[in-house]
């Protein structure tokens, strides 16, 4: 039997030498049913998942041998290396300590290559929560498997850590997991209190989950808490923005919000800095928030775009430029700066010390700490672009971006098109797609959407929409929101309501190209929705109906409203959008009609071009810089 076991071990000793760890691993997995060779082999798939990266996983494994009959000497030193490795030191000096009371075999230190160190040189580099120090890097990273991995070998040591579980909980945020987010940050706030952090990000969760009672109670109550964190309010507002406008002012937060910003901002402010004509003008872009890709993309496209021989354009973002989470800015800008460190006080400064000609806010609420800025008058012109506020303005000097070419107010600067690049970076143009209909006989309308922008109102409204066209169906596009089996239920119900559920049909494993030239017309949905989204369904040839009653929708009628399709996409009001709805669905020959003309309607606007965007924004910006007092 020891003979069989040494040839076994020797076998995956040199399977893991070879770098063949998958054999050694179902190797080791085959020889485990033999009773005594069970010790050392469960050694050695410890050691393959030291060399995997799951530490976690490997002191597990070790741990539990401890107590059984047969477990090698050398495992308490090992153990007493790993820890040191993981930063438990308590862990990693008890095991030393027990190490020496043992044999001199180190059978086991081999199968851990000859780069596993000594415990003195492991526990003089030992360092606190190495695991998840490394797993917040892969999340600031974006590399979201990465860094849950990291911290669930974290978690498999310390199970009740709360800063752990907590930056758990924010991978599943950002994994699409809202469910089992929102069960870690009980967990959380059941062993350490319900702080106001947890509470606000709990908040974030339900509200995402389509809980919408739930999760501003949940803001409130963190509000109540942390009443003067614009951390904290800042986060309660943007959630907002799936409330619609009379809701979010109704519920009392962004007075509270508006007060606090008028408390942080500085009593004396010192004048603005004066334009003087000089050449070329140095546009900046503050960009640290952005919460996409299509958004990031969206925003260096247009920064590359920039005429060169009138600007020279500067961000200032998080993180060095060469980190990955920073990819999308690589050679669109001409100076990138690092402002992560930097409080408002300071950065508003930098600003000036910059000598920044136009500041450019591509966050907006979506960096409650950096509110204030404007208040500091940092440079001649100052402008809040993208990620508006929800109701009012924030204090400040400076005009806020509105899409339209209607006569704007003081302190508003339009943007005929829009907001909103609705090219790509690619450039390419905008297809012709045949109408389902022509051959399918019956209407179909798409839609995709994230849950928090699923909501009664508009499932009725959709309903309604559903009933008045006969045999038609809508088609949603599954992004990932309906692999949580409550969002299923939540959709049956919410359609069910409406008496439509029958003609609600999820598709999934399918990108959004191949999903456009499935339906006939795109429906935007209401109050809040992803306008890159409902661009992309306009590249592919789909006409969007729209209603320009709420932030995004009022982006798409400008740009709708550019392109000339304003008479059968662009709705005042919800009630107006499904009355467009149905004329364009029991229309067929003008839907088609529709259908042929976008395309060439849609590649007609400058601004859909990356290049056409940046000279209208150029455009605008440059005559408010050049207007403004001197």
């Amino acid at each position: 039997m020891q003979g069989r076991t040494a040839d076994t071990l020797r076998k995956i000793e040199d399977l893991l030498l070879r770098g063949l760890d998958q054999e050694a691993l179902e190797l080791a997995e085959s020889a485990l049913g033999d009773a005594e060779s069970r010790p050392r082999i469960l050694c050695a798939m410890a050691a393959l998942h030291y060399r995997a990266g799951a530490l976690g996983y490997a002191i597990q494994l070790l741990a539990s041998l401890l107590d059984q009959p047969g477990c090698p000497v050398d495992v308490p030193e090992v153990l007493a290396v790993l820890y040191s490795q993981a930063g438990c030191v308590s862990d990693a000096l008890y095991y030393a300590k027990l190490s020496t009371t043992q044999g001199a075999d180190r059978s086991v230190q081999r199968l851990f290559g000859s780069d596993f160190p000594p415990f003195n040189e492991a526990f003089a580099q030992a360092r606190p929560k190495p695991l998840l120090g490394n797993g917040m890097m892969a999340l600031e990273a974006g590399n979201l498997d990465r860094a849950r991995f990291l911290v669930e070998q974290h978690l498999t040591l310390l199970p009740d850590d709360v800063e752990a579980l907590d930056i758990y909980a924010k991978i599943m945020i950002r994994s699409g997991k809202i469910n089992e987010a929102i069960g870690l940050l009980r967990t959380v706030s059941t062993l350490a209190g319900p702080s106001a952090t947890l509470l606000s990000r709990l908040a974030n969760c339900l509200i995402w989950s389509g809980q919408f009672i739930e999760g501003l109670a949940c803001h409130h109550e963190a509000i109540a808490r942390a009443p003067d964190s614009l951390t904290i309010l800042g986060s309660a507002v943007n959630d907002l923005g799936y409330f619609g406008k009379a809701e979010a002012e109704a519920s009392g937060i962004i007075q509270i919000w508006q007060d606090e910003l008028t408390k942080a901002s500085p009593k004396k402010v010192r004048p603005a800095p004066k334009y003087t004509g000089a050449t070329p003008i140095r546009l900046c872009y503050l960009c640290t928030a952005l919460d996409s890709d299509e958004l990031k993309s969206m925003v260096g496209s247009i920064a590359q775009a920039h005429d060169r021989s009138r600007f020279s354009v500067v961000a200032f973002g998080w993180g060095e430029m060469d980190h990955p989470s920073n990819q999308w800015a690589r050679g669109a800008f001409d100076q990138w700066r690092d402002i992560s460190s930097l409080d408002v006080t300071t950065l508003g400064a930098v600003i000036r010390g910059e000598g920044i000609h136009i500041l450019i806010d591509a966050d907006g609420r979506l960096a409650p700490e950096m509110r204030t800025l404007f208040v500091r008058n940092s440079a001649p012109l100052q402008l809040a672009w993208l990620n508006p506020e929800i109701a009012s303005k924030v204090p400040g000097a400076y005009l806020m971006a509105v899409p339209g070419t209607g006569e704007a107010a003081a302190d508003e600067l339009a943007l005929p098109a829009g907001r909103y690049f609705m090219g790509n970076s690619a450039g390419s143009p905008p297809i012709k797609t045949p109408a389902p209909v022509e051959s399918a006989r019956n209407i179909t309308f798409g839609a995709e959407l994230i849950r928090p922008e699923l909501n009664p109102r508009l499932a009725m409204v959709w309903g309604r929409i559903l009933q008045s066209v006969p045999n038609s169906v809508l088609l949603l596009r599954d992004n990932g929101i309906f692999a949580e089996s409550t969002n299923v239920d939540a959709l049956i119900s919410m359609f069910g309501n409406a008496g439509v559920a029958h003609r609600i049909e999820v598709i999934r494993d399918i990108d959004r190209a191949g999903f456009a030239a499935s339906i006939d017309i795109a429906l935007m949905p209401f109050p809040a929705g992803n306008i890159l989204t409902y661009a992309e369904f306009l590249r592919n040839g789909v006409p969007v109906v729209t209603t320009s009653s709420c932030p995004a929708g009022a982006d798409m009628a400008a740009f709708l409203s550019a392109a000339g399709l304003e008479k059968s996409l662009v709705n005042a009001d919800t009630a107006a959008y499904a009355a467009s709805a149905i004329a364009l669905a029991l229309d067929v020959p003008a839907l088609v009609a529709l259908r042929d003309r976008l395309p060439e309607c849609v590649a007609g606007v400058p601004a859909f071009s990356a290049k056409g965007f940046a000279k209208m924004f150029e455009d605008a910006v440059v005559a408010a810089l050049t207007q403004s007092p001197t």
